[in-house]
């Protein structure tokens, strides 16, 4: 599995409905929780989390509206590497997120 980028909101089946229709249908089948993922080969792969925060920032008050906080809101880095693994993320997106309110979360394991 390669690196990708993914964007997940904790719900239970209900709320998931209704997420789905404000943002649409999740990258996930499980019965709760909705999913983007941005996959590494995707051209969106190098802006996935500028994408996060612009679909979160426009959509956060209907969100809120099904009882969609903040705290229920995750964006996720997903890394799988070989030998060492760095990264780094722009103060300006890193700003973003934190005035959102959402946790950014990174997983790396070793290939």
């Amino acid at each position: 599995m390669a690196s990708y980028y993914e964007l997940q909101i904790n719900c239970d089946v209900n709320k998931k409905r209704k997420v789905e229709h404000i943002l649409g249908k999740s990258n996930r089948d499980f019965k709760k929780d909705w999913y983007l993922r941005i996959e590494e080969s995707s051209s969106d792969y190098l802006y996935a989390l500028k994408k996060f925060v612009a679909i979160i920032k426009t959509n956060l008050e209907e969100l809120k509206e099904i009882g969609i906080n903040e705290d229920n809101i995750s964006f996720w880095y997903m890394h799988e590497y070989e030998q060492q693994c760095n990264m780094e993320f722009e103060p300006a997106i890193m700003k973003q997120i934190g005035d959102l309110g959402v946790v950014l979360c990174i997983s790396c394991w070793e290939k």
